[in-house]
């Protein structure tokens, strides 16, 4: 089965991504944020580095940058998951670039100082008011301490450092180049050449490492742009066809169903009718099924969680 690489987009706060999210299933993907997933309700399996895990309620698990996992339910399982680049703590927390994480469920619900502080960075991020900032950076900070304190992690020698620092540089080079430039005529030999790389060599690193080979790469990104505009602009399906980089209509149209299952058309027409609906992403593999919470819904959900699992306190939310 094949690896995706996930494009985490931090649309509130640099470096720092919360999502509150009902999963199925989500295929074997990999990002470059480190990811702390939280089970709120339900359980299911965690396939990550060639081992599988149950993991249930109350039960947390890490992801280092750029490792590969899958998620499944056979019923749902609600995640409150934490993604954060080590880019946030450069300069009060360098060390962090040499740490990695044992990869395994832990009780997070028997450190109740812990999973509070979770809650309340969560919170802080889903909050509608002008210090959610300054407040999420405070508590995610104090997360990641007691984190250090209670989970499993090793200390990467320099060469390990650098050989996965290398490999991060160049897939940031690269995917930050496709974002740039998804509405341009790009192919596989630009960005070989970009890189001082023959066409076979990139070619193979690009599937080995990205999960998927560079067309349905780039088709995937120029799909996400579309799925944005059908949703926020008038704009007719050729210009919205031309203005993330594709040919024409059809090119549109079969790129489209690829990552969603529906018709450019279809989807708009779903969005203005239903425009909280959460759409399942579909590939040649197997079904992605994920349903997302606005940060209204999130909020609401996590401030129940904790009062219902803490005595209440005052609060600033």
């Amino acid at each position: 089965m094949k690896n995706e690489l996930e494009n985490i987009y931090h649309s509130k706060i640099n470096n720092l991504n919360f999502l509150l999210v009902d999963i199925t299933y989500r295929k074997p993907h990999l990002h470059f944020d480190i990811e702390l997933a939280f089970v709120l309700e339900g359980a299911g399996q965690v396939i990550s580095q060639e081992q599988c895990f149950e993991i249930k309620a109350g039960q947390a698990i890490i992801f280092n940058s750029c490792q590969v996992h899958e998620l499944s339910s056979s019923d749902s399982m609600k995640l409150l998951i934490l993604q954060f680049s080590s880019e946030i703590f450069k300069i009060i927390f360098p060390q962090l670039d040499k740490i990695y994480f044992e990869s395994h469920p832990f009780n997070l619900k028997n450190q109740p100082e812990t999973l509070k502080l979770l809650l309340q960075a969560a919170l802080s991020y889903f909050a509608d008011d002008k210090n959610n900032s300054l407040r999420t950076h405070g508590y995610t900070s104090l997360l990641l301490d007691r984190l250090l304190s209670i989970s499993e992690y090793s200390i990467l020698s320099s060469s390990e450092q650098n050989k996965l620092m290398d490999l991060q540089e160049r897939m940031e080079r690269i995917s930050s180049y496709i974002h740039e430039n998804y509405d341009h005529k790009i192919s596989l030999e630009m960005i070989a050449s970009h890189e001082g790389l023959s066409r076979t060599y990139f070619s193979h690193f690009f599937k080995s490492n990205f999960g998927i080979n560079f067309n349905e790469y780039l088709n995937k990104i120029r799909s996400e742009k579309a799925r944005t505009l059908l949703s926020s602009s008038k704009d007719n399906l050729l210009n919205i066809a031309y203005m993330c980089g594709f040919s024409d209509i059809r090119t549109l149209n079969t790129a489209f169903v690829k990552s969603y299952g529906v018709l450019p058309k279809e989807f708009r027409k779903n969005s203005v009718l239903f425009p909280n609906l959460n759409y399942m992403t579909f590939n040649q593999d197997k079904i992605d099924n994920q349903v997302f919470y606005s940060d209204r819904g999130s909020f609401d959900i996590l401030q129940y969680y904790l009062e219902k699992n803490f005595e209440k306190t005052s609060s600033h939310f």
